[in-house]
Protein backbone atom coordinates (compact mmCIF):
# COMPACT_ATOMS: atom_id res chain seq x y z
CA UNK A 1 0.00 0.00 0.00
CA UNK A 2 1.57 3.60 -0.87
CA UNK A 3 1.66 6.32 1.87
CA UNK A 4 3.68 9.13 0.71
CA UNK A 5 1.59 10.05 -1.69
CA UNK A 6 -0.16 13.57 -2.31
CA UNK A 7 -3.26 13.43 -3.61
CA UNK A 8 -4.39 16.81 -5.36
CA UNK A 9 -8.48 16.56 -6.12
CA UNK A 10 -10.27 19.11 -8.66
CA UNK A 11 -13.67 19.37 -7.64
CA UNK A 12 -16.03 20.46 -10.17
CA UNK A 13 -17.29 17.54 -12.13
CA UNK A 14 -14.37 14.95 -10.42
CA UNK A 15 -16.42 14.77 -7.33
CA UNK A 16 -19.64 15.99 -7.91
CA UNK A 17 -21.58 16.81 -11.17
CA UNK A 18 -21.15 20.83 -11.05
CA UNK A 19 -22.62 21.22 -14.72
CA UNK A 20 -25.94 19.30 -14.42
CA UNK A 21 -25.89 21.04 -10.74
CA UNK A 22 -25.47 24.53 -11.97
CA UNK A 23 -27.37 24.84 -14.94
CA UNK A 24 -30.73 23.35 -13.77
CA UNK A 25 -30.39 25.46 -10.42
CA UNK A 26 -29.57 28.53 -12.49
CA UNK A 27 -32.18 28.09 -15.49
CA UNK A 28 -34.73 27.82 -12.68
CA UNK A 29 -33.70 30.88 -10.93
CA UNK A 30 -33.86 32.63 -14.40
CA UNK A 31 -37.36 31.67 -15.28
CA UNK A 32 -38.71 32.76 -11.70
CA UNK A 33 -37.00 35.60 -12.04
CA UNK A 34 -38.73 36.57 -15.38
CA UNK A 35 -41.71 36.36 -13.81
CA UNK A 36 -41.21 38.78 -11.12
CA UNK A 37 -39.09 41.60 -13.59
CA UNK A 38 -41.57 40.84 -16.46
CA UNK A 39 -38.68 40.75 -18.79
CA UNK A 40 -37.82 39.10 -22.03
CA UNK A 41 -35.80 35.97 -20.66
CA UNK A 42 -33.32 36.01 -23.36
CA UNK A 43 -32.50 39.53 -22.36
CA UNK A 44 -31.98 38.60 -19.11
CA UNK A 45 -29.58 35.99 -20.60
CA UNK A 46 -27.68 38.64 -21.90
CA UNK A 47 -27.84 40.65 -18.93
CA UNK A 48 -26.50 38.32 -16.43
CA UNK A 49 -23.67 36.93 -19.53
CA UNK A 50 -22.76 40.91 -19.31
CA UNK A 51 -22.32 40.47 -15.40
CA UNK A 52 -20.56 37.17 -15.18
CA UNK A 53 -18.22 38.44 -18.29
CA UNK A 54 -17.38 41.54 -15.80
CA UNK A 55 -16.39 39.08 -13.16
CA UNK A 56 -14.73 36.61 -15.51
CA UNK A 57 -16.85 34.00 -13.42
CA UNK A 58 -19.76 32.36 -14.24
CA UNK A 59 -20.67 32.07 -10.76
CA UNK A 60 -20.72 35.16 -9.61
CA UNK A 61 -22.73 35.32 -6.49
CA UNK A 62 -25.78 37.65 -7.11
CA UNK A 63 -25.31 38.57 -10.30
CA UNK A 64 -29.11 38.95 -10.70
CA UNK A 65 -28.77 41.61 -8.44
CA UNK A 66 -26.56 43.62 -10.65
CA UNK A 67 -28.25 43.39 -13.96
CA UNK A 68 -30.33 46.26 -15.72
CA UNK A 69 -33.50 44.29 -15.34
CA UNK A 70 -33.64 44.63 -11.71
CA UNK A 71 -32.61 48.10 -11.84
CA UNK A 72 -35.26 48.76 -14.37
CA UNK A 73 -38.08 46.68 -12.86
CA UNK A 74 -36.78 48.07 -8.68
CA UNK A 75 -35.88 52.15 -9.10
CA UNK A 76 -34.49 53.45 -5.96
CA UNK A 77 -34.61 50.25 -3.82
CA UNK A 78 -31.33 49.28 -1.82
CA UNK A 79 -29.97 45.97 -2.61
CA UNK A 80 -31.32 44.54 0.15
CA UNK A 81 -34.66 45.62 -0.84
CA UNK A 82 -34.28 43.68 -4.30
CA UNK A 83 -33.23 40.84 -2.97
CA UNK A 84 -36.01 40.63 -0.84
CA UNK A 85 -38.17 41.24 -3.76
CA UNK A 86 -36.64 38.67 -5.81
CA UNK A 87 -37.05 36.03 -2.85
CA UNK A 88 -38.44 33.25 -5.00
CA UNK A 89 -36.30 33.68 -7.82
CA UNK A 90 -33.00 32.46 -5.42
CA UNK A 91 -35.90 29.81 -3.37
CA UNK A 92 -36.16 28.35 -7.21
CA UNK A 93 -32.17 28.26 -7.40
CA UNK A 94 -31.34 26.90 -3.15
CA UNK A 95 -34.52 24.52 -4.15
CA UNK A 96 -33.15 22.69 -7.04
CA UNK A 97 -29.54 22.63 -5.65
CA UNK A 98 -30.51 20.99 -3.13
CA UNK A 99 -31.90 18.16 -5.17
CA UNK A 100 -28.98 18.27 -7.49
CA UNK A 101 -26.15 18.87 -6.13
CA UNK A 102 -24.83 15.45 -4.83
CA UNK A 103 -21.59 13.73 -5.10
CA UNK A 104 -20.90 11.25 -7.48
CA UNK A 105 -21.27 7.44 -6.11
CA UNK A 106 -18.50 6.60 -3.90
CA UNK A 107 -16.72 9.69 -3.70
CA UNK A 108 -17.08 9.76 0.10
CA UNK A 109 -16.04 6.31 0.88
CA UNK A 110 -12.99 6.34 -1.81
CA UNK A 111 -11.51 9.57 0.05
CA UNK A 112 -11.89 8.09 4.03
CA UNK A 113 -10.39 5.26 2.67
CA UNK A 114 -7.19 7.42 1.42
CA UNK A 115 -6.93 9.21 4.17
CA UNK A 116 -7.22 6.46 6.54
CA UNK A 117 -4.60 4.61 4.69
CA UNK A 118 -1.84 8.18 5.32
CA UNK A 119 -2.60 9.57 1.62
CA UNK A 120 -2.54 13.46 2.18
CA UNK A 121 -5.82 15.26 0.17
CA UNK A 122 -5.54 18.57 -0.90
CA UNK A 123 -8.17 20.14 -3.26
CA UNK A 124 -7.07 22.75 -6.28
CA UNK A 125 -9.84 24.36 -8.49
CA UNK A 126 -11.09 27.55 -10.80
CA UNK A 127 -13.80 28.23 -9.03
CA UNK A 128 -13.47 31.07 -6.64
CA UNK A 129 -13.31 31.05 -2.63
CA UNK A 130 -17.13 31.61 -1.90
CA UNK A 131 -18.73 28.94 -3.86
CA UNK A 132 -16.03 26.43 -3.53
CA UNK A 133 -16.11 26.60 0.09
CA UNK A 134 -20.25 26.61 0.14
CA UNK A 135 -20.04 23.29 -1.84
CA UNK A 136 -17.29 21.38 0.29
CA UNK A 137 -20.13 22.91 3.76
CA UNK A 138 -23.32 21.11 1.95
CA UNK A 139 -21.51 17.84 0.67
CA UNK A 140 -19.64 17.53 3.97
CA UNK A 141 -16.16 17.28 2.01
CA UNK A 142 -13.94 19.41 4.34
CA UNK A 143 -13.22 16.64 6.77
CA UNK A 144 -11.25 15.11 3.67
CA UNK A 145 -8.87 18.21 2.64
CA UNK A 146 -5.89 19.16 4.52
CA UNK A 147 -6.01 22.60 2.27
CA UNK A 148 -7.87 24.03 -0.51
CA UNK A 149 -6.35 25.99 -3.42
CA UNK A 150 -8.91 28.17 -5.03
CA UNK A 151 -9.41 31.70 -7.28
CA UNK A 152 -9.43 34.93 -5.04
CA UNK A 153 -12.82 36.05 -4.27
CA UNK A 154 -15.22 38.07 -5.37
CA UNK A 155 -15.37 41.48 -4.26
CA UNK A 156 -19.39 41.45 -4.28
CA UNK A 157 -20.82 41.31 -1.00
CA UNK A 158 -24.14 39.08 0.03
CA UNK A 159 -26.92 41.56 -0.07
CA UNK A 160 -27.46 40.86 3.65
CA UNK A 161 -24.12 42.19 5.76
CA UNK A 162 -22.19 39.47 7.44
CA UNK A 163 -24.23 37.16 5.85
CA UNK A 164 -21.05 36.00 3.70
CA UNK A 165 -19.47 34.01 7.09
CA UNK A 166 -16.14 31.79 6.39
CA UNK A 167 -17.55 28.33 5.15
CA UNK A 168 -14.06 26.72 5.85
CA UNK A 169 -14.55 24.96 8.57
CA UNK A 170 -11.31 24.99 9.73
CA UNK A 171 -9.74 24.09 6.21
CA UNK A 172 -6.72 26.43 5.49
CA UNK A 173 -7.38 28.51 2.29
CA UNK A 174 -5.01 29.41 -0.38
CA UNK A 175 -6.57 31.96 -2.86
CA UNK A 176 -4.66 31.95 -6.06
CA UNK A 177 -4.37 35.02 -7.82
CA UNK A 178 -6.18 35.38 -11.29
CA UNK A 179 -2.69 34.82 -13.65
CA UNK A 180 -2.04 31.38 -11.60
CA UNK A 181 -4.93 29.81 -13.52
CA UNK A 182 -4.67 25.71 -15.59
CA UNK A 183 -3.17 24.57 -17.39
CA UNK A 184 0.25 26.21 -16.33
CA UNK A 185 2.57 23.47 -14.66
CA UNK A 186 3.94 26.74 -12.20
CA UNK A 187 1.27 26.53 -9.91
CA UNK A 188 0.99 22.76 -9.73
CA UNK A 189 4.80 22.68 -8.76
CA UNK A 190 4.38 25.43 -6.34
CA UNK A 191 1.56 23.40 -4.40
CA UNK A 192 3.80 20.45 -4.28
CA UNK A 193 6.61 22.46 -2.90
CA UNK A 194 3.87 24.15 -0.79
CA UNK A 195 3.07 20.67 0.50
CA UNK A 196 6.61 19.50 0.53
CA UNK A 197 6.01 16.68 -2.18
CA UNK A 198 8.39 16.28 -5.19
CA UNK A 199 6.42 15.98 -8.24
CA UNK A 200 7.03 12.70 -8.68
CA UNK A 201 5.11 11.54 -5.73
CA UNK A 202 2.20 13.47 -6.46
CA UNK A 203 -1.38 12.17 -8.33
CA UNK A 204 -3.55 14.63 -9.88
CA UNK A 205 -7.45 13.85 -10.97
CA UNK A 206 -9.39 15.70 -12.89
CA UNK A 207 -11.84 15.91 -15.88
CA UNK A 208 -10.72 18.26 -18.19
CA UNK A 209 -7.61 17.00 -20.88
CA UNK A 210 -7.09 20.85 -21.69
CA UNK A 211 -6.75 21.92 -18.30
CA UNK A 212 -6.50 18.88 -15.42
CA UNK A 213 -4.35 16.71 -17.28
CA UNK A 214 -2.14 19.26 -19.57
CA UNK A 215 -1.31 20.58 -16.83
CA UNK A 216 -0.30 17.37 -14.47
CA UNK A 217 1.57 16.41 -17.65
CA UNK A 218 3.81 19.13 -18.02
CA UNK A 219 4.50 19.54 -13.95
CA UNK A 220 5.71 15.81 -13.93
CA UNK A 221 2.72 14.62 -11.71
CA UNK A 222 1.31 11.71 -12.34
CA UNK A 223 -2.41 12.27 -14.43
CA UNK A 224 -5.47 10.93 -13.68
CA UNK A 225 -8.48 11.57 -15.95
CA UNK A 226 -11.67 11.63 -14.29
CA UNK A 227 -13.43 10.39 -17.87
CA UNK A 228 -16.61 9.98 -16.43
CA UNK A 229 -17.13 13.85 -15.64
CA UNK A 230 -17.70 14.46 -18.84
CA UNK A 231 -20.99 13.12 -18.96
CA UNK A 232 -24.20 16.13 -18.74
CA UNK A 233 -27.74 15.89 -19.90
CA UNK A 234 -28.47 16.50 -23.35
CA UNK A 235 -28.44 20.81 -23.93
CA UNK A 236 -27.07 20.99 -20.35
CA UNK A 237 -23.35 22.86 -22.08
CA UNK A 238 -25.11 25.08 -24.60
CA UNK A 239 -27.15 26.57 -21.95
CA UNK A 240 -24.03 27.33 -20.23
CA UNK A 241 -22.47 28.31 -22.53
CA UNK A 242 -25.00 30.66 -23.11
CA UNK A 243 -24.38 32.41 -19.75
CA UNK A 244 -20.84 31.99 -18.94
CA UNK A 245 -17.69 34.37 -18.18
CA UNK A 246 -15.88 33.25 -21.49
CA UNK A 247 -15.54 35.22 -24.18
CA UNK A 248 -14.21 34.65 -27.66
CA UNK A 249 -10.95 35.37 -27.09
CA UNK A 250 -10.84 33.13 -23.99
CA UNK A 251 -12.13 30.16 -26.60
CA UNK A 252 -9.12 31.02 -29.12
CA UNK A 253 -6.98 30.97 -26.56
CA UNK A 254 -7.81 27.20 -25.39
CA UNK A 255 -7.80 26.10 -28.79
CA UNK A 256 -4.71 27.36 -29.17
CA UNK A 257 -3.45 25.61 -26.39
CA UNK A 258 -4.88 22.24 -27.54
CA UNK A 259 -3.27 22.53 -31.03
CA UNK A 260 0.12 23.51 -28.99
CA UNK A 261 -0.34 20.81 -26.92
CA UNK A 262 -0.64 17.92 -29.66
CA UNK A 263 -2.15 14.64 -28.03
CA UNK A 264 -2.92 14.88 -24.39
CA UNK A 265 -2.76 11.65 -23.08
CA UNK A 266 -2.98 10.72 -19.32
CA UNK A 267 -1.05 8.34 -17.37
CA UNK A 268 -4.37 7.06 -16.12
CA UNK A 269 -8.30 7.11 -17.42
CA UNK A 270 -11.26 6.74 -14.71
CA UNK A 271 -13.73 5.30 -16.98
CA UNK A 272 -16.61 4.92 -14.40
CA UNK A 273 -16.51 6.35 -11.10
CA UNK A 274 -14.16 8.16 -8.84
CA UNK A 275 -13.65 4.93 -6.56
CA UNK A 276 -11.43 3.46 -9.29
CA UNK A 277 -8.83 6.00 -8.15
CA UNK A 278 -8.23 3.06 -5.53
CA UNK A 279 -6.66 0.13 -7.58
CA UNK A 280 -4.28 3.14 -8.65
CA UNK A 281 -3.31 4.54 -5.13
CA UNK A 282 -3.96 1.43 -2.34
CA UNK A 283 -1.13 -1.29 -4.51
Amino acid sequence: MKRNILLICDFDNTLYDWVSYFVSSFYKMVDEAVLILECDREYLLDDLRKIHRRYSDSEHPFALLETEAVKARFPGLSRQQQAAALDRAFHAFNKTRKETLTLYPGVADTLACFQRSGVRIVGHTEAKYLAVTDRLRRLDLNQYFERIYCRERSTSSHPAQGAAADLTSGNEVVELAHHQSKPSAEVLLEICEREGHSPENAVYVGDSLIKDILMANRAGVRSVWAKYGLKAPAGAYDQLVRVSHWRDEDIEREQAIREGAGAIAPDVTLEHGFSELKQILLI
